[in-house]
Protein backbone atom coordinates (compact mmCIF):
# COMPACT_ATOMS: atom_id res chain seq x y z
CA UNK A 1 0.00 0.00 0.00
CA UNK A 2 1.13 3.63 -0.50
CA UNK A 3 1.03 5.49 2.96
CA UNK A 4 0.53 9.33 3.16
CA UNK A 5 2.10 10.04 6.31
CA UNK A 6 1.77 13.83 7.60
CA UNK A 7 3.73 14.62 10.93
CA UNK A 8 1.80 16.84 13.74
CA UNK A 9 3.67 19.98 14.60
CA UNK A 10 2.07 22.72 16.40
CA UNK A 11 -1.14 23.15 18.31
CA UNK A 12 -2.88 26.99 19.34
CA UNK A 13 -4.64 27.02 22.68
CA UNK A 14 -7.55 24.89 23.04
CA UNK A 15 -6.70 22.27 20.05
CA UNK A 16 -6.73 25.14 17.50
CA UNK A 17 -5.22 23.88 14.27
CA UNK A 18 -6.29 27.16 12.05
CA UNK A 19 -3.08 29.06 11.39
CA UNK A 20 -0.20 26.54 12.67
CA UNK A 21 2.61 24.78 11.03
CA UNK A 22 0.39 21.82 11.39
CA UNK A 23 -2.35 22.93 9.17
CA UNK A 24 0.52 24.09 6.49
CA UNK A 25 1.08 20.54 6.14
CA UNK A 26 -2.63 19.15 6.41
CA UNK A 27 -2.77 21.98 3.36
CA UNK A 28 -0.47 20.45 1.44
CA UNK A 29 -0.98 17.14 1.75
CA UNK A 30 -4.39 17.24 0.59
CA UNK A 31 -3.73 18.57 -2.39
CA UNK A 32 -1.29 15.83 -2.87
CA UNK A 33 -4.00 13.68 -1.83
CA UNK A 34 -6.25 14.52 -4.27
CA UNK A 35 -3.92 13.78 -6.93
CA UNK A 36 -4.97 10.42 -6.03
CA UNK A 37 -1.07 8.50 -5.66
CA UNK A 38 -1.83 7.08 -2.28
CA UNK A 39 -3.97 4.76 -0.39
CA UNK A 40 -4.27 5.60 2.52
CA UNK A 41 -3.60 9.39 4.97
CA UNK A 42 -1.52 8.41 8.37
CA UNK A 43 -1.60 11.57 10.65
CA UNK A 44 0.61 11.24 13.47
CA UNK A 45 0.98 13.25 16.97
CA UNK A 46 -0.34 12.50 20.79
CA UNK A 47 -0.17 15.19 23.47
CA UNK A 48 3.17 16.60 23.88
CA UNK A 49 1.54 20.41 24.89
CA UNK A 50 0.85 21.09 28.65
CA UNK A 51 -3.02 20.89 29.11
CA UNK A 52 -4.09 24.72 29.20
CA UNK A 53 -2.72 24.34 25.34
CA UNK A 54 -3.74 20.42 24.22
CA UNK A 55 -5.94 18.13 25.54
CA UNK A 56 -6.91 16.12 22.63
CA UNK A 57 -3.89 14.24 20.66
CA UNK A 58 -2.75 16.13 17.47
CA UNK A 59 -3.17 13.00 15.13
CA UNK A 60 -7.18 12.85 16.32
CA UNK A 61 -7.18 16.78 15.54
CA UNK A 62 -5.65 16.50 12.10
CA UNK A 63 -8.07 13.23 11.39
CA UNK A 64 -10.88 15.82 12.07
CA UNK A 65 -9.15 18.46 9.90
CA UNK A 66 -9.35 15.71 6.80
CA UNK A 67 -12.31 14.85 7.22
CA UNK A 68 -13.97 18.09 7.62
CA UNK A 69 -11.92 18.63 3.80
CA UNK A 70 -13.71 15.38 2.34
CA UNK A 71 -11.47 13.42 3.23
CA UNK A 72 -13.33 10.02 3.93
CA UNK A 73 -12.66 8.75 7.21
CA UNK A 74 -11.99 5.15 6.09
CA UNK A 75 -8.92 6.38 4.28
CA UNK A 76 -7.24 7.71 7.53
CA UNK A 77 -5.21 6.13 9.80
CA UNK A 78 -4.31 7.96 12.99
CA UNK A 79 -1.90 7.64 15.53
CA UNK A 80 -2.28 9.59 18.41
CA UNK A 81 0.26 8.62 21.72
CA UNK A 82 3.54 10.42 19.39
CA UNK A 83 6.02 13.12 21.45
CA UNK A 84 8.44 12.99 18.85
CA UNK A 85 9.65 12.07 15.06
CA UNK A 86 10.93 8.66 16.05
CA UNK A 87 7.64 7.82 17.80
CA UNK A 88 5.70 9.48 15.06
CA UNK A 89 7.67 6.47 12.80
CA UNK A 90 7.23 3.73 15.16
CA UNK A 91 3.29 4.67 15.91
CA UNK A 92 3.03 4.64 12.26
CA UNK A 93 4.71 1.51 11.58
CA UNK A 94 2.51 0.05 14.07
CA UNK A 95 -0.52 0.66 12.42
CA UNK A 96 0.63 -1.12 9.17
CA UNK A 97 2.25 -4.34 10.96
CA UNK A 98 0.44 -6.55 8.32
CA UNK A 99 1.87 -4.52 5.53
CA UNK A 100 4.62 -6.63 4.17
CA UNK A 101 5.70 -4.04 1.81
CA UNK A 102 4.53 -0.01 2.71
CA UNK A 103 5.37 2.70 0.53
CA UNK A 104 5.82 5.93 2.59
CA UNK A 105 5.58 9.12 1.28
CA UNK A 106 6.10 11.97 4.06
CA UNK A 107 5.28 15.42 3.95
CA UNK A 108 6.38 17.98 6.38
CA UNK A 109 9.27 21.04 6.85
CA UNK A 110 12.40 20.18 5.23
CA UNK A 111 14.41 19.90 8.06
CA UNK A 112 12.15 17.76 9.29
CA UNK A 113 11.64 15.63 6.33
CA UNK A 114 15.62 15.10 6.52
CA UNK A 115 14.99 13.42 10.15
CA UNK A 116 12.26 11.32 8.73
CA UNK A 117 14.38 9.95 5.89
CA UNK A 118 17.46 9.51 8.33
CA UNK A 119 15.16 7.33 10.85
CA UNK A 120 13.11 5.43 8.57
CA UNK A 121 16.32 4.29 6.65
CA UNK A 122 18.76 3.56 10.15
CA UNK A 123 16.31 2.39 12.37
CA UNK A 124 13.78 0.31 10.40
CA UNK A 125 15.80 -0.12 7.12
CA UNK A 126 13.15 1.66 4.84
CA UNK A 127 13.74 3.83 1.62
CA UNK A 128 10.92 6.37 1.94
CA UNK A 129 9.97 9.32 -0.30
CA UNK A 130 9.87 12.68 1.14
CA UNK A 131 7.87 15.81 0.09
CA UNK A 132 9.49 18.54 1.97
CA UNK A 133 8.06 22.08 2.50
CA UNK A 134 9.89 25.31 2.34
CA UNK A 135 8.70 27.80 5.13
CA UNK A 136 10.20 29.84 7.15
CA UNK A 137 9.95 28.48 10.99
CA UNK A 138 12.36 31.26 12.66
CA UNK A 139 16.07 30.84 13.93
CA UNK A 140 15.34 29.47 16.96
CA UNK A 141 13.44 26.60 14.91
CA UNK A 142 16.54 26.60 12.18
CA UNK A 143 18.97 26.43 14.84
CA UNK A 144 17.09 23.35 16.78
CA UNK A 145 16.16 21.60 13.98
CA UNK A 146 19.76 20.84 13.41
CA UNK A 147 20.63 20.10 16.42
CA UNK A 148 17.94 17.63 16.36
CA UNK A 149 18.98 16.41 13.22
CA UNK A 150 22.32 15.60 14.89
CA UNK A 151 20.74 13.29 17.51
CA UNK A 152 18.44 11.67 15.19
CA UNK A 153 21.64 10.75 12.84
CA UNK A 154 23.69 9.42 15.90
CA UNK A 155 20.87 8.55 17.75
CA UNK A 156 18.43 6.89 15.06
CA UNK A 157 16.43 4.34 17.17
CA UNK A 158 15.55 7.41 19.76
CA UNK A 159 16.88 5.50 22.54
CA UNK A 160 19.39 7.77 23.77
CA UNK A 161 19.46 9.92 26.60
CA UNK A 162 18.21 13.19 24.37
CA UNK A 163 15.52 11.74 23.15
CA UNK A 164 13.89 10.62 26.39
CA UNK A 165 14.69 13.52 27.64
CA UNK A 166 12.77 15.11 25.20
CA UNK A 167 10.20 12.80 25.28
CA UNK A 168 9.43 12.91 29.64
CA UNK A 169 9.65 16.96 28.57
CA UNK A 170 7.16 16.54 26.33
CA UNK A 171 4.75 13.97 28.40
CA UNK A 172 1.53 15.62 30.09
CA UNK A 173 -0.10 15.15 33.06
CA UNK A 174 3.25 15.72 34.62
CA UNK A 175 4.05 13.16 37.40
Amino acid sequence: MRYFLIPSCEVLIKNILIGTTTEKRLKQALVLWRAKEYDVIIVTGGIYLPPKIQTVPSGSLMKKWLIINKVSADKILCEDKSRDTFENISGALALVIKDLDPKFTVVTHWQHALRFWITFRLAHKLKIRVIPMWYWAGIKTFIFEWFIFLVHLLDHKGTGRIAIANRLARTYPKK
